[in-house]
């Protein structure tokens, strides 16, 4: 194993990568690379003559919209199935945090840096963000009142199958709400999924059953 320096030119998208992001979780990942710079290889394989990304397409995708030409990557020889299965371990095989210890992290954060930064950068909405913060700062009802809060606000993603014509329609009309959207407040920061939010809302108010 080793890492190099390989033209962006010669990097190809797994064709069966299964991580995707949707566009606000591709946006913090655009802001973080653009802050902080490219910190975490890409790990490809060499197929073809070119080089097949097993973990890293998100970040290939928003490197290769920045113009950059060359990207370090650590190469493994694999098999097709090993292949799958590394990029499989690298995207699910994550440690859990300490609530307390992960509370006491963002306070520190939020003591230095305003929320809007840090929102940039995480997962969160605002309330999730301060629900966190708020973990031990209060006895045990008030801890599990915050905790429940947390997990409640944190922004989940749903992952639909369509067909080119069902896709053309959806995007076409989550356009349309967009700028509706941009002025929801209190909601998520993915605007496409909060135009999803006001469309189905408007569809149930309508119907009124």
């Amino acid at each position: 194993m080793k890492v190099v320096d390989i033209p962006l030119e010669q990097l190809r998208e797994a064709p069966w990568n299964a991580n995707i992001l949707d566009e606000g979780m591709e946006d913090k990942l655009r802001t973080s690379i653009r802050r902080y710079g490219f910190v975490q290889n890409l790990v490809v394989r060499p197929v073809n003559g070119a080089y097949e990304v097993i973990s890293g397409n998100q970040r290939l995708k928003i490197l290769a919209d920045a113009g950059v030409t060359t990207v370090p990557c650590v190469v493994v020889e694999v098999d097709d199935a090993h292949a799958r299965l590394l990029a499989e371990a690298m995207n699910r095989v994550h440690g859990e945090d300490d609530l307390g210890l992960r509370a006491e992290l963002v306070r520190e954060v939020l003591e230095q840096l305003p929320e809007e930064e840090v929102l940039s950068l995480l997962p969160e909405t605002a309330e999730s963000l301060k629900a966190i913060a708020s973990l031990g700062q209060e006895d045990i009802a008030g801890y599990l009142d915050a905790w429940t809060r947390a997990q409640a606000a944190r922004l989940r993603q749903l992952q639909f199958q369509l067909t080119p014509g069902q896709l053309e329609v959806i995007e076409e009309a989550l356009q349309r709400v967009v700028p509706m959207a941009k002025e929801e407040r209190g909601g998520s920061p993915n605007v496409k999924g909060t135009a999803l939010f006001l469309l189905c809302k408007r569809f149930l108010e309508e119907d009124g059953s």
